[in-house]
Order: C-alpha cells, then sequence, then structure tokens
C-alpha cells in the first residue's frame, strides 16, 4: 500500500469519526467501510493518536465505538479505560518477572492437587 493510499484511508478515517461521544462509530463499520480489519484499524487509531494528535476517543460500553473527543469530559472517560487497562498489563508484566522459571510447575500441581482435594472433601 503506497503511503498516498494510507494517507487517504487515515483521513477518511478522522472524516467518519462524529464530534462528540454520544453516536459513537463501530469499529467493524469503520473496518467496512475501509475494506480492512479491526486490528489494522486499532493501529491506525494509535497512531493518529500518538503520531498525528488526533483527540479519538473510544466507549467500551453500548453504543461503543470511536469518536472525536470535544470536551474534558469526553477525555476523561476515553483515559479511564486505557489506565485501567495499562495498570492491569503493569501488573501482569510484574507478576512475569517474579515467577520463578524452575519451581512455578511444583508449585502449579501442589497447588492443583489441593484444589482437587477440596472439591473431592466437600463433595
Amino acid at each position: 500500500m503506497s503511503e498516498e493510499t494510507l494517507t487517504d484511508q487515515l483521513e477518511q478515517l478522522v472524516a467518519m469519526l462524529p464530534e462528540g461521544a454520544e453516536q459513537p462509530v463501530s469499529i467493524s463499520e469503520i473496518a467496512t467501510r475501509l475494506n480492512t480489519n479491526k486490528r489494522t484499524i486499532t493501529a491506525w487509531v494509535a497512531f493518529l493518536i500518538n503520531h498525528k494528535g488526533v483527540p479519538i476517543g473510544s466507549r467500551r460500553s453500548a453504543p461503543s465505538g470511536y469518536y472525536l473527543i470535544t470536551s474534558d469530559e469526553e477525555r476523561n472517560n476515553a483515559i479511564a479505560p486505557l489506565t485501567a487497562q495499562a495498570l492491569e498489563e503493569l501488573k501482569r508484566a510484574e507478576k512475569l518477572r517474579s515467577i520463578d522459571l524452575h519451581t512455578w510447575r511444583n508449585n502449579f500441581n501442589d497447588n492443583k492437587k489441593s484444589s482437587h482435594r477440596g472439591s473431592i472433601e466437600h463433595a
């Protein structure tokens, strides 16, 4: 895909986003209209935010989708789930860092046995 074609598609993506969070456009609709897939749309949205400074928000609750942020309230509503997700990812990374790669399987098997015993005892 040429850079010109990509630029046209990014411009089309921004043009189809409504101003404000009331009626966001679903990622499926955007992908269909731009003849691509959801993963690509997600990457393009991240690029537009991170490299072009386009204030794109998303709603995860119905109606879900993307929109252009027009107020501080919408900005905060878009940031909150991203922050929560980032914190969960950091917790996961820290947990992975702390797992002993030589003993985890023994610990897992010990926990599995005690869980089965507990289930059998309560049956």
